[in-house]
């Protein structure tokens, strides 16, 4: 489970049409022709890349289901990921703990789904061998970082 103590009190990321439509609107991406990818694949890949922001990002789209009133600010997630990270002496754990539950969830287990097809797809892709060569290694640290993300 996936919680983080802010202002003294336990928080659990929840996964639902908050947490969408806030990634959405504060968290999306646009790919290389402007195209939007949406906000949980911009938080679902920064957290395979060991992004700290994504994992700021994580939990302020996991804790949007609390609204505007109850919702703890950026600067209060900060704080208790700093907290967390110097009582833990590293970032992993939280990085693992995101990236489970949000893997996991019901609510965005197709779009999880989706995002490895898709990258499956990418890795073939390209116009010179180079360029094929590079979308794998690409694929692959991904894939390696899965992995040591769901140990």
């Amino acid at each position: 489970m996936a919680t983080l103590t802010i202002k003294g009190e336990q928080q659990e990321a929840k996964f639902g049409f908050a947490f969408k439509n806030l990634a959405d609107k504060n968290y999306n991406q646009k790919d290389a022709q402007g195209n939007d990818l949406g906000g949980f694949n911009g938080i679902y890949t920064g957290l395979l890349q060991f992004d700290i922001d994504a994992l700021k990002a994580f939990w302020d789209c996991g804790l949007a289901h609390l609204g505007t009133k109850g919702r703890p600010s950026i600067a209060e997630i900060e704080e208790a990921l700093e907290e967390r990270i110097n009582k833990d002496g590293e970032s992993d754990q939280l990085f693992k703990e995101a990236f489970k539950e949000i893997d996991a969830s019901g609510f965005f287990k197709r779009d999880a789904k989706t995002f490895w097809k898709n990258l499956e797809m990418f890795k073939d892709m390209g116009k010179t061998d180079a360029e094929k060569a590079e979308n794998a290694q690409g694929v692959k640290m991904l894939s390696d970082a899965k992995i040591e993300l769901m140990d």
